[in-house]
């Protein structure tokens, strides 16, 4: 016999039986819904049946209201805009989020993914300095940028904007860096309700804010697709508006237009046949866009989104899926290593 003991958590019958006849669901699921924090039948409605009216207002957000002026003024003074992403799948999906949302407003945009081994993570003054020599004044971090005081600082000394998307923890001491403007959920002072987006869902509520400003909000829709993915591939908590990204971007994959998204899907074994699920996105979606990031150059996942005909996307999709293979026998060979390592008698011992 199993030496586990379940423990059951104690819940209320008298709101179980009357959640349950509020939703006409059984007093079983009730509970469920209870113990998971749906107090309430609005709450576990949007629970079971999530909307695109779940989504919170991007403007909860502190500093929208000044990164969406500045963007806005970008756009209409034919500025020259860079997305600067992280190379992991949360700041290449966001990057690629944020960068076709401008397109569609009208911008001049560029993009920047650095290459882990020879960058580094996190936004660089170098790449910053490059920047400003191309005539680009305004930048927009994605996934990256709440640490970088020091690059930051160079660009606001030197008159580069610097907007920073970010969903990671502030330093402790230094607070907020010195850029024209922080989004982030995390940041002191920001009321927003949800702090567990990811940076692609950071990114996403500022091209949600943008196209709301020129009355294209129904383009929104589309786009959670690949924030989705992002999501569950950053393993960010699958509540709040989390779950409803990803639940209607799940709902939406198989009617995917996109010639980056259809061949990766197809690649990774999920394009038809089956309907999709936050497994598919963690571990045939996900890994591949990530295996860009950890085996050599992230920016191929911009291109793959981007790329114009179903030819092109493929054979990049087959490249991301052949590095993929490659860092899973890395991965493989380092525990084996590692293993032995371990295994052998440490020096000293008696034994």
């Amino acid at each position: 016999m199993s030496s586990k003991r379940w423990i059951i958590r104690q819940h209320d019958d008298h709101a179980a039986r009357t959640l349950a006849k509020e939703l006409g669901v059984s007093p079983t699921l009730a509970t469920l819904l209870i113990a998971r924090g749906c107090n309430s039948a609005e709450v576990a409605a949007q629970f079971l049946s999530p909307n695109i009216g779940s989504l919170h207002d991007p403007y909860l957000m502190l500093g929208m209201q000044r990164a969406v002026e500045r963007v806005l003024r970008a756009i209409d003074s034919r500025e020259k805009i860079l997305v600067y992403g992280d190379y992991d799948v949360d700041g290449t999906t966001g990057t690629v989020v944020l960068r076709r949302a401008l397109k569609l407003l009208g911008a001049q945009t560029g993009f920047h993914v650095p290459h882990r081994f020879t960058e580094g993570y996190g936004v660089q003054q170098p790449a910053l300095e490059k920047a400003r020599s191309e005539g680009y004044s305004l930048v927009i971090s994605v996934d990256c940028g709440i640490r970088a005081h020091e690059p930051l600082h160079w660009a606001r000394d030197n008159g580069l904007d610097v907007i920073v998307t970010d969903h990671h923890l502030p330093d402790t001491n230094e607070g907020s860096p010195p850029a024209y403007c922080v989004l982030n959920p995390n940041q002191t002072g920001c009321e927003y309700p949800d702090k567990n987006l990811a940076g692609v869902g950071v990114a996403f509520k500022l091209a949600h804010a943008l196209f709301r400003e020129r009355g294209r909000e129904k383009l929104v829709a589309p786009f959670l697709k690949m924030v989705a993915i992002g999501t569950v591939a950053d393993v960010a908590n699958l509540v709040g508006e989390n779950r409803t990204i990803v639940a209607l971007g799940l709902a939406d994959l198989q009617n995917a237009t996109n010639p980056g998204l259809r061949a990766l899907m197809e690649v990774a074994g999920c394009g038809s046949g089956h309907g999709i699920s936050s497994t598919d996105l963690g571990f045939r979606l996900g890994p591949r866009i990530n295996a860009a990031g950890r085996m050599d150059a992230a920016r191929a996942v911009v291109d793959l989104f981007e790329a114009k005909t179903s030819e092109e996307a493929m054979l990049i999709a087959r490249a991301l899926d052949e590095k993929n293979r490659q860092r899973q026998i890395v991965q493989r060979e380092i525990v084996e290593l590692a293993l032995a390592e371990l295994a052998q008698p440490q020096k000293g011992s008696s034994g």
